[in-house]
């Protein structure tokens, strides 16, 4: 769907992939200098479900050339190799420890909290560790005294009894501390730092994990994210949830310098129309992300969604165009009138809208499962 930037409809068309065709001013009529684009899919699943999924993208300017492409897989994803064996490891005189990993270059192999009670010393044993293909494994530990360190298990072998003592455990070269918000109570928290071969593709699932924490009770504090310089590929990710608003930030590939939390953070909407949306924040950002939605039912079941995304520069506060009659007519289930603001997902860094919509669009070959964000979702 093609409309002007007053939000009048001049055109739209059905395409399939593969399709080629041109959206053209008639003869005699004056072409706008920009345009907004909106996408719109609709799935219908053997369970039963319905979803319509709506895309808007303002500012786009005349003369364009875009092709639409899927999303890209995760197409590295390394299944492992029969067990060979497994191990077990003993510590001794550990400074309680609060959460411990054991993992290979292949991911995570164990993930276990507790007890952390401060000033105590535990003797630590994890068994049946599983034997793969793989030579070292990563063995951290963050203890009560708020200390992360890690030890490397090198070629261990089937049935070995391997016993150390906490003093073996080195300290990472260096650590990032990311600061949690004192302003919110209620909250869920997901880390993961981790670090990869220089022959081995990145990936959300696999590297030797330097430091892991899912939950939502006695999170680390500082959360500290370990680094190696014998390394050269990293992963860092920060998911901060609560019920006002979710913080995330994903970076593959160098070290980050620096993750902060936004605190004190606010959003006034001052019109909820997806048609003439605005609002005001005291936040800075590099591009918006306003979701409308509208469902029913359950997931894989009778599930009938709507959703309507609309993606723009800082700047943008011009209108959206109405979905045709026709396609509300063909689609009964859109119920546009019925969608809800939802979000607004403001994108810190890595980002901007002309970055979007040239990776997207113009340039497709260019897109990357394994992208960077850092955004902050106000929920409404």
């Amino acid at each position: 769907m093609i409309h002007d930037e007053n939000g009048n409809l001049l055109d739209f068309k059905q395409f399939e992939f593969d399709d080629t065709f041109d959206f053209e001013v008639m003869e005699g009529e004056i072409q706008p200098n920009n345009f907004t684009i909106t996408l719109f899919s609709y799935t219908n699943s053997i369970e039963g479900e319905m979803l319509h999924t709506i895309k808007s993208y303002p500012n786009i300017s005349s003369g364009s050339h875009w092709k639409y492409t899927l999303g890209p897989g995760a197409n590295d994803y390394v299944p492992r190799n029969p067990s060979t064996g497994s191990f077990n490891v003993t510590v001794a005189n550990v400074v309680s420890p609060k959460y411990q990993w054991i993992s290979d270059k292949q991911g995570i192999l164990v993930a276990t909290s507790g007890p952390d009670l401060p000033g105590f010393t535990s003797t630590e044993s994890h068994e049946n560790i599983q034997l793969y293909d793989n030579p070292d494994f990563f063995y951290t530990i963050y203890d009560s005294s708020n200390d992360l360190k890690y030890y490397v298990i090198e070629n261990p072998t089937d049935g070995e009894e391997i016993t150390l003592d906490y003093s073996d455990f080195k300290s990472f070269e260096s650590y990032l501390e990311v600061e949690l918000p004192s302003t919110t109570s209620t909250y869920s928290l997901s880390s993961i730092s981790a670090v990869f071969d220089d022959d081995q593709p990145i990936s959300l699932s696999g590297g030797k994990f330097t430091s892991y924490f899912f939950g939502d009770t006695n999170p680390p504090a500082p959360l500290k994210l370990g680094y190696l310089n014998s390394y050269s590929k990293y992963l860092s990710i920060i998911s901060y949830n609560t019920d006002g608003f979710i913080y995330a930030y994903t970076k593959f590939g160098d070290k980050p310098n620096e993750i902060v939390i936004p605190e004190n953070k606010w959003i006034n909407v001052l019109n909820e129309s997806i048609y003439n949306h605005e609002f005001e924040t005291n936040l800075d950002f590099q591009l918006k992300d306003v979701l409308w939605e509208i469902k029913e039912g359950e997931p894989f079941v009778d599930l009938v969604q709507t959703t309507w995304n609309v993606y723009s520069s800082p700047d943008f506060s011009g209108t959206i165009g109405q979905i045709p009659e026709e396609i509300q007519e063909a689609y009964p289930n859109l119920r546009i009138e019925d969608l809800d603001l939802t979000s607004t997902s403001l994108h810190l860094d890595f980002i901007t809208y002309p970055d979007l919509i040239q990776v997207e669009f113009i340039d497709p070959e260019l897109k990357t499962y394994y992208k960077p964000h850092e955004y902050f979702k106000f929920k409404h």
